[in-house]
């Protein structure tokens, strides 16, 4: 039996989990993201298929990553706008990124836009809908043990998992992920920088949203907000 399931939220740091799930002692686990389960072992992916809930196993422990919806809405948008993975140099095209590219600069080129059109645009491209609407598709419970981490404390929560886990995780895991995080995935802030924010607070800064876009984006990520405790008051804007 599979020790672990990990459920990949799309932009809350899930990409740099599984990098150091793989690389770790904890490297056979199950991951759900999305419609898609993909079943690693000993780092590699064995399968990869449609998302069935009858195929989950009875996992001891499960694990997710959420992040604040303002911080995980913009660099949603940014890096759909930028061209997804077509934005990354790589040898093959993404047509489906690139139709996505196109779809937002045609609806909402820029974000006070794309709060407006939230509802549109999630029904478009997945990765925008609410956290909740992705776990409330999951069987419930999940495992024996659910453990929540937040990207605003990436690497604090990630010794929480190993330490669960009972597995030894190597810093310099943690340090590789942190180096290779792109400019435009707001990383989180370093412990100095976010020391008067309690963890599970985002300190949002250099948007130009109104009010009225942020009730728009609280109104539709609201069930994010009261699950996970998150709020607008270090949310920045322009009225």
């Amino acid at each position: 039996m599979t020790q672990l399931l990990f459920v990949h939220l799309a932009k809350t740091g899930g990409t740099s989990v599984r990098k150091i799930l793989k690389a770790s002692r904890a490297n056979s686990f199950d991951c759900v993201h999305h419609h898609t389960l993909i079943r690693f072992r000993n780092g590699a992916p064995m399968h990869r298929g449609q998302f069935q809930p009858s195929e989950l196993d009875p996992y001891p422990l499960a694990f997710l990553m959420v992040r604040h919806p303002v911080a995980r809405l913009i660099s949603c948008y940014r890096y759909f706008l930028a061209g997804g993975l077509n934005a990354q140099p790589r040898d093959r095209c993404f047509p489906e990124d690139q139709a996505a590219q196109r779809f937002l600069e045609e609806l909402a080129p820029n974000l006070e836009q794309c709060c407006q059109q939230l509802p549109k645009i999630a029904a478009q491209l997945p990765h925008f809908q609410p956290m909740t609407f992705w776990l409330d598709a999951l069987p419930n419970p999940l495992a024996d043990r659910v453990f929540t981490g937040r990207q605003e404390c990436f690497d604090a929560d990630l010794h929480l998992l190993f330490d669960q886990l009972q597995l030894p995780l190597d810093p310099v895991l943690l340090q590789r992920s942190n180096s290779s995080q792109p400019a435009e995935s707001s990383p989180s802030p370093s412990p100095s920088a976010s020391s008067s924010l309690a963890c599970g607070e985002s300190e949002i800064s250099d948007t130009e949203l109104s009010a009225e876009a942020l009730a728009q984006l609280k109104s539709f990520y609201a069930e994010d907000f009261r699950r996970f405790n998150y709020s607008l008051k270090h949310a920045t804007y322009q009225p």
